[in-house]
């Protein structure tokens, strides 16, 4: 559930204005301080999960953590960072 606000919220903050502020040393809008951190923290969460549940039925851990993953490919797509020279 957390996994799929997250990636709406990314899709807002993408095309919406928000207020900028200096965070850390670098100019970023307010809303993607939270997401930052949940794109951190989620796919850790889901993979500690994943690992500890094997005797039951974890396809909602891995269906979280796919969502997480094209959150990361979105964020990347939007601040053009580039990973590979």
């Amino acid at each position: 559930m957390l996994s799929i606000f997250v990636f709406m919220l990314t899709f807002v903050a993408i095309f919406q204005q928000f207020e900028t502020i200096h965070f850390i040393g670098f100019e970023t809008k307010i809303i993607w301080i939270p997401i930052w951190i949940a794109i951190v923290i989620l796919p850790l969460l889901n993979l500690y999960e994943i690992t500890v549940n094997t005797d039951e039925s974890n396809r909602y851990y891995w269906l979280s953590l796919l969502i997480n993953i094209i959150t990361i490919l979105f964020m990347i797509r939007h601040f053009k960072l580039e990973l590979l020279p």
